[in-house]
């Protein structure tokens, strides 16, 4: 079947129309299905209670990041999330107790943890996220050795779920835009 410019940009016309009601219609029996459907309060570690988020409306998104002055393989910030949630009724997605696993990235190793929670109603997810930038020490060709980066920078996201059972996996390796040392 050909078809030409005209009928090409009204079948895209008619795509798009269609992909936008289906996504308010969605963003309306998400609101309908909550008894409230205003954001989760999204709480901060201790000691970060004055750091900036950045937010988003649309998406129902606030994040924000942190050096955490605490040395590799620390899991504070996960523990006090998990008690968070878990009186906030809020469960976890991963199987098991998270662990701490190493990745490469442009020629530079870190060790990434991470781990997403879902909301009671299912509507809001939250993601935690740490990094610790690791280097190979190397002697003769060998690797002999690793030097670790002072603490670890900690990234904390709560958002929407666009569709209710599919979730927003966490970025893997975002830098933030400035970072603050917690004691």
């Amino acid at each position: 079947m050909k078809f030409n410019r005209r009928e090409m940009a009204l079948l895209l016309g008619v795509v798009v129309v269609a992909w936008a009601a289906i996504l308010l219609g969605l963003a309306k029996w998400q609101r309908s299905r909550s008894p409230s459907s205003a954001e989760p309060e999204l709480a901060h570690y201790p000691g970060t209670e004055q750091v900036q988020e950045q937010t988003s409306e649309n998406l129902g998104l606030r994040k924000y990041w942190f050096l955490l002055n605490e040395d590799y393989p620390s899991k504070s910030v996960y523990h006090f999330y998990r008690d968070h949630c878990r009186q906030k009724g809020w469960r976890i997605v991963n199987p098991g107790e998270p662990q701490w696993y190493r990745r490469s990235q442009s020629g530079k190793f870190y060790d990434l943890f991470s781990t997403t929670w879902i909301s009671p109603d299912g509507l809001f997810q939250l993601e935690l996220q740490m990094k610790s930038e690791v280097t190979p020490i190397r002697h003769e060709g060998e690797v002999v050795g690793e030097e670790r980066a002072p603490g670890i920078k900690v990234y904390v996201t709560q958002r929407r779920v666009l569709v209710p059972g599919f979730m927003v996996r966490p970025d893997r390796g975002g830098e933030p835009a400035s970072e603050i040392e917690v004691p």
